[in-house]
C-alpha cells in the first residue's frame, strides 16, 4: 500500500490530488519535542553556521543552520498510521536500501527507498537547504523534498525552479503565551510579531524574493475562524457539530520536480476531537482542509517579501 502513496506522491499529474485527501505527518528528526510525532531518522543533518548583515538598523548576525551538501540526499517511504484515523507517515532512512522495512514475503530482503531533500526543523532557529544533488552524487534524481511538520512556523521558498533554497523558521520564543487569559486581538498581535521577527531574519540570508507559507495560510486562530473548522469536519463527518470539541492544527511543505523545475505545495490539516454521538466516547481524527500549489503558483495568495 505505501509503495503506491509513493509512486502518487512522485506523479505530477496525482500529487495534489493526493495531498488533498489523506493526511500527512511528515515529522521532525528527534532533536526537538514535537507535537506531531517524531521521526525515526536521527542523523543530525543540520550544519551551523552565521551571517553578517548591514541592514538599515545597523550590522546584524544571524546565526542560523543549514543542511550542507554532502548531507542534502536521504531516502524516504510513505508508512500508513491508523491512528488516531488513516494517514502517511513520513519514513527517513540515511540508506537506499532499508534498515528496518523488508521487501517480499519468501525473499526477504531490505525495502529499496527513494531519494529525498529533507529540512529539519529547529525550536527558536532558523534553518535552510539548497534543493540540488551534492558533487559526485551518482544516484537517481532527487524529485521530492519535505521539511518537518508545521505547527506555527514559516516556511520561505525563493530562488530558481531548478534549485531553490527553502528556509523553515520558527519563533517560539517570541511574543511567548502570557501568564493570564488574552483577548483574541492580543492574541493576534502576537502572532504578528512572530512573522516578524521571522521575517527579518529570513532577510539577512535571503538570496532574492522569496513566498512565505505561514502560521494564517494554515492555521485558523481566530473564534470564528475555528468554528469554521470544527463545522467542516462535521460536514464531513456527518455528525452534529456540537459535537465537535476539539481543532489542533498541524501542516506540510512538500516539492516536486518534474521537467527540471520544481513545485511546492501546501497541506493543511486539523486534528480534531469529537463524539459520534452526543453521549458517545470522545475519538480523534485527521482531516485534510485544503491543499493547494504555493511555489511558483502562489502569487496572489501567499505573501512574498
Amino acid at each position: 500500500m505505501s509503495e503506491g502513496y509513493v509512486a502518487k506522491i512522485l506523479d505530477p499529474a496525482k500529487i495534489l490530488n493526493l495531498l488533498q485527501h489523506v493526511p500527512l505527518v511528515t515529522g521532525d528528526l528527534g532533536k526537538t519535542t514535537h507535537p506531531m510525532a517524531t521521526n525515526r531518522y536521527t542523523k543530525d543533518l543540520l550544519s551551523k553556521t552565521s551571517k553578517n548583515h548591514a541592514g538599515p538598523g545597523g550590522p546584524a548576525t544571524l546565526n542560523y543552520e543549514h543542511v550542507a551538501a554532502l548531507d542534502r540526499v536521504s531516502y524516504f517511504d510513505m508508512l500508513v498510521d491508523p491512528t488516531p484515523s488513516p494517514h502517511l507517515v513520513l519514513h527517513l532512512e540515511e540508506m537506499r536500501v532499508s534498515s528496518s522495512l523488508i521487501r517480499g514475503v519468501i525473499s526477504k530482503s531490505g525495502k529499496k527507498l527513494r531519494p529525498i531533500f529533507y529540512l529539519p526543523y529547529r525550536q527558536k532557529g532558523t534553518t535552510r537547504m539548497k534543493l540540488a544533488e551534492p558533487p559526485g552524487y551518482a544516484g537517481d534524481e532527487v524529485q521530492f523534498f519535505t521539511t518537518a511538520t508545521i505547527d506555527g512556523c514559516s516556511v520561505y521558498i525563493e530562488g530558481s525552479p531548478a534549485t531553490p533554497k527553502v528556509s523553515h523558521l520558527n519563533a517560539s520564543h517570541v511574543a511567548p503565551v502570557p501568564q493570564s487569559a488574552e483577548t483574541e486581538a492580543n492574541k493576534l498581535v502576537r502572532i504578528q510579531q512572530k512573522s516578524a521577527d521571522m521575517d527579518a531574519r529570513l532577510n539577512i540570508i535571503k538570496k532574492g524574493t522569496a513566498t512565505v507559507v505561514e502560521r494564517k495560510d494554515y492555521i485558523a486562530d481566530t473564534a470564528a475562524g475555528q468554528t469554521q473548522m470544527k463545522q467542516l469536519f462535521a460536514n464531513r463527518k456527518h455528525v452534529p457539530s456540537a459535537t465537535v470539541t476539539d481543532y489542533q492544527p498541524f501542516g506540510a511543505v512538500v516539492g516536486l520536480k518534474s521537467g527540471g523545475s520544481w513545485t511546492f505545495y501546501l497541506q493543511k490539516c486539523g486534528n480534531f476531537g469529537y463524539r459520534p454521538q452526543a453521549q458517545g466516547p470522545l475519538l480523534n481524527a485527521m482531516m485534510v482542509i485544503e491543499a493547494r500549489e504555493c511555489w511558483p503558483g502562489g502569487a496572489g495568495v501567499f505573501r512574498m517579501i
